[in-house]
């Protein structure tokens, strides 16, 4: 079965499948080594998962700026006409929180970077310009923010995530399948 390359009137297409996926991946990609920066002994491997987490996060960042690009241009499949008022509300809603979030994160965790005086490097290959000065206490205040905001995105996903499955299993529609590969029939 081929795919769309774009999104048709009831499912997404191949580009806006791939960049949602990437995207998933690299937050959770994220959250692994965070988990992982702050269990590991070695100062040379915590260094080590410092830069991947940061070269991570800046490519989660470009990947969101350009699925919500291809979202701008590329209308989202229409949803199911039994859906009431206040879910495609709460749905829109949870969708531009996410994109709010993810865009966010990344931008905290450079701007923390930057405040604390390490700058940011993408994979050893390239120096990313620093995006705030170097101060201590704006440093600590975006520490609690990228933080904060880790949290929120665990918060919003789930709930994205169970809606999701909500429709799937107890509602029986296909806002799940629109999204995955193959199921596009």
């Amino acid at each position: 079965m081929k795919i769309p390359f774009r999104n048709t009137d009831s499912h997404y297409g191949a580009v806006a499948q791939l960049l949602h996926w990437l995207v998933v991946v690299g937050i959770l990609m994220q959250f692994i080594w965070s988990w992982r920066i702050d269990e590991t002994d070695s100062i040379r491997q915590q260094y080590a998962l410092v830069v991947e987490h940061k070269s991570i996060g800046m490519t989660v960042l470009v990947l969101v700026l350009v699925r919500i690009g291809w979202r701008l241009f590329n209308r989202p499949p229409r949803l199911p006409a039994a859906m009431n008022g206040w879910e495609r509300l709460a749905a829109s809603a949870t969708h531009w929180l996410l994109y709010g979030l993810i865009l966010a994160m990344p931008l905290s965790g450079w701007a923390w970077s930057s405040a604390a005086g390490y700058g940011a490097e993408f994979f050893g290959l390239l120096e990313i310009p620093d995006l705030v000065g170097e101060n201590e206490r704006l440093a600590d205040t975006l520490e609690d923010v990228h933080e904060w905001l880790g949290r929120a995105i665990l918060a919003i996903a789930g709930v994205h995530v169970l809606a999701a499955l909500r429709h799937h299993f107890w509602l029986k529609d296909s806002i799940l399948k629109r999204m995955l590969p193959g199921w596009n029939q």
